[in-house]
């Protein structure tokens, strides 16, 4: 199983609704291609470091995911690409922590 870390970045000129549109397309790509969907985050608006596309903010959010599927990060990627609402994204595997670990830094 592989595990998978995606953060895209929105327009900010989006309503709500528009965007809960994109974010439930996202999440239904993953799940209908094999992938298992185990965090998800919105972090909401926040400023951009430098103007992307002549924004000066975005809506921000955090998708972990896990796969069988080789194949659903490229096809991924390739539908937020084509997005013209998404500003950026970054879609890396990860290595997924281990139980023990998790234990050990709770109880420090």
């Amino acid at each position: 199983m592989r595990h998978y870390e995606l953060v895209f970045v929105l327009k900010p000129t989006l309503t709500e609704e528009e965007r809960k549109q994109i974010v439930d397309s996202v999440k239904e790509l993953i799940t209908s291609n094999g992938g298992e969907i185990y965090n998800f985050e919105e972090w909401g608006r926040r400023e951009l470091a430098y103007p992307i596309q002549k924004f000066n903010s975005a809506y921000y959010y955090l998708v972990n995911y896990k796969t069988e599927n080789p194949e659903l990060p490229i096809l991924l990627e390739r539908n937020l690409r084509l997005n013209e609402d998404v500003i950026r994204f970054l879609n890396f595997k990860i290595k997924p922590e281990k139980k023990e670990e998790v234990a050990e830094a709770v109880e420090v």
